[in-house]
């Protein structure tokens, strides 16, 4: 599903409703479920194993340092993180060579997955620099952690986000804005135009 897809605009919708009903509560929940069925619509398993791994170990690591005072210590956690997430993308950029040579083969193999891939490794490991560097504490909501990683709609916006910027707005109780949603509708709607 491409974000300019007749599905992605069925699909949109539907996440904002399911999102609207629910409480306060909920919500965090229902943006997790529905980004991880946007990346299994890539019908590539690589992806969210990928994600999965990721989110797993720049979570621990970010608690890890966090609970770490010993500078020395914090520098080898941050190493760690980074190297291991830094590996995830190395080994999926040459999955299809690596499995070539032992025999497996046809894995679907598509920029957009390597693209997304890059961009929440690279997220992950600015928000293990942001708390190595003191400059964000690290969360300890595995839910809301794995959200900011793998929130659907950044997917391909740049620059990588910064841990203090959308990570407490998608812990904030929602305020419905008529206004916000209608320009944010109008805009949708014309970039797809401009797609078709």
């Amino acid at each position: 599903m491409n974000f300019n897809s007749p599905q992605y605009c069925i699909f949109l919708p539907i996440v904002f409703l399911v999102f609207y009903f629910s409480s306060d509560r909920y919500r965090w929940l229902v943006l997790l479920i529905a980004s991880y069925l946007f990346y299994a619509s890539l019908k590539a398993p690589q992806l969210l194993i990928a994600l999965a791994l990721v989110t797993v170990i720049s979570f621990y690591h970010g608690v890890w340092l966090g609970r770490t005072e010993r500078e020395s210590r914090r520098k080898l956690i941050f190493w760690l993180g980074t190297v291991a997430c830094v590996l995830i993308l190395v080994i999926l950029k040459y999955q299809s060579s690596l499995l070539s040579s032992i025999g497996i083969e046809n894995l679907p193999s598509n920029l957009l997955i390597f693209i997304g891939v890059s961009y929440f490794i690279f997220q992950a490991i600015s928000y293990l620099a942001d708390i190595y560097m003191r400059i964000s504490e690290p969360e300890l909501h595995f839910g809301h952690f794995a959200l900011y990683l793998s929130f659907f709609p950044k997917l391909l916006q740049g620059p990588i986000e910064r841990t203090g910027d959308l990570l407490p707005q998608l812990k904030q109780p929602y305020q419905f804005d008529y206004d916000a949603t209608r320009s944010g509708c109008c805009s949708l709607l014309g970039d797809c135009s401009k797609k078709w």
